[in-house]
């Protein structure tokens, strides 16, 4: 009897290990299986200061802290219309990745309806992010969109240039009749004074204006309360206008693409001048790597006579975001993964490699070792809103193509230039 109870017992122990085992099996087969899809615009930027880098690294920590996990990060078409139209496909098939990318504002409301909430998944760390982020990545107060980056636009120019055409580089030609008279000066020694990429040299331009214009009432261009026949932004117009004619707006640079073509040339120390971002690509840093950390200059916009808020720096909460699609099939995954690269070391390999600047105040902006740096935070101590990101998805792209006709082609005046702005907003 005691055999058999033993024989038994060591029969029914090993169906208990092989059960286990089983188990075990199938739990590691599944978590294999789990791969998280993430779609993305900046994944191809390879180059020195580009996102793929740290992405890559991101996706290498991530995978280690979640064994079995596998990222498939897929670099998407940098131009937003393209992205966007592959974003709306994606949608009507209910399908397509786990994460994606977009640019707060108005592109994550009119996406809204695909995105998950994500604020039971990441109510601990909220709170370490500018409220100005936070707002912009939410709609109907709920947070769609984690932010990885604030942005922004300005003028740098390059200090050796600047020398070269006997010009003081520690003296930033802010004031209209200055600007104009280092063009001239530039242009006489031979440099080309504003180095330009397509019409988003004239568009960034614009958007910088209109913190000085409109200061705090930026807002208002979309609730009517605010015009843009104000006499100082149509003097700012005018202004582009008078630079493009004079040749000071480089011409070939309109058919070059500024991502991320004109942003290089310009790294490289070709132009004096050029209207870049804050954040992310075309950035203090890129330029400081490229011709020097001690001969970047920046300054915020153009200051004219009448200008009511001078030396304002227009700035988005947040430049780049990720969000969960409700299709993912593992929502809290892959929340984990958008809360990953956006807090702690995530966002600050991310912040570190590219020269991004971050909302989340727990990660940092970038090192000491550029001065340029110190300049623009500086600046943002006077921050305005970005007024693209109140509007519709589709106002960067039709103001681009005004920006060409008045700007490039002549195909139409300011006052018309203006005029049709002006509709926009109300669409």
């Amino acid at each position: 009897m005691n055999c058999q109870y033993f024989y038994m017992e060591e029969s029914k122990m090993k169906r208990v290990i092989l059960g286990i085992a089983l188990v075990l099996v199938l739990a590691t087969a599944s978590l294999a299986a789990q791969t998280l899809t993430v779609w993305d615009f900046k994944y191809s930027e390879v180059n020195a200061t580009g996102a793929q880098a740290p992405m890559k690294a991101n996706d290498a920590a991530f995978e280690k802290a979640n064994p079995g996990v596998k990222v498939v990060h897929v670099a998407q078409p940098t131009d937003a219309t393209q992205y966007y139209q592959i974003i709306q496909s994606a949608a009507t098939t209910n399908s397509g990745p786990d994460v994606a990318m977009f640019h707060p504002g108005a592109r994550v409301e009119g996406f809204a309806d695909i995105i998950s909430d994500l604020d039971s998944y990441v109510k601990d760390v909220k709170g370490q992010f500018t409220a100005a982020s936070i707002e912009m990545c939410s709609v109907g107060g709920k947070l769609k969109v984690m932010p990885l980056t604030m942005q922004g636009f300005g003028i740098y120019y390059n200090k050796a240039a600047f020398k070269k055409a006997g010009l003081d580089p520690e003296k930033a030609p802010k004031a209209a009749a200055d600007f104009l008279a280092a063009c001239a000066k530039l242009q006489a020694a031979g440099l080309v004074p504003v180095t330009t990429g397509q019409t988003y040299t004239i568009d960034f331009f614009l958007r910088a204006q209109a913190a000085t214009v409109y200061g705090p009432n930026v807002a208002g261009l979309f609730d009517g309360t605010q015009k843009f026949d104000n006499p100082v932004f149509k003097e700012s117009a005018a202004f582009v206008k008078t630079l493009v004619d004079k040749g000071y707006l480089e011409k070939d640079g309109f058919s070059r693409p500024y991502f991320m073509d004109s942003i290089d040339k310009f790294a490289a120390g070709n132009g004096a001048i050029f209207v870049g971002l804050l954040s992310d690509v075309g950035n203090w840093k890129a330029f400081s790597d490229g011709f020097g950390a001690a001969n970047v200059g920046y300054f915020p916009a153009i200051n004219f006579p009448d200008t009511k808020y001078k030396d304002q720096q227009v700035m988005q909460g947040a430049g780049i975001g990720y969000g969960v699609m409700k299709w993912a099939k593992n929502q809290k995954l892959a929340a984990a993964y958008v809360k990953f690269v956006s807090t702690g070391e995530g966002a600050k390999t991310y912040a570190a490699a590219t020269g991004s600047l971050s909302p989340n105040t727990a990660a940092g902006g970038g090192a000491s070792a550029y001065p340029v740096l110190k300049v623009i935070q500086n600046y943002l101590k006077s921050g305005q809103k970005d007024y693209i990101p109140l509007g519709y998805n589709g106002y960067e792209d039709d103001a681009n193509r005004l920006c060409d006709r008045a700007f490039v082609t002549g195909e139409i005046s300011i006052d018309d230039f203006i005029a049709e702005y002006q509709k926009l907003v109300t669409k």
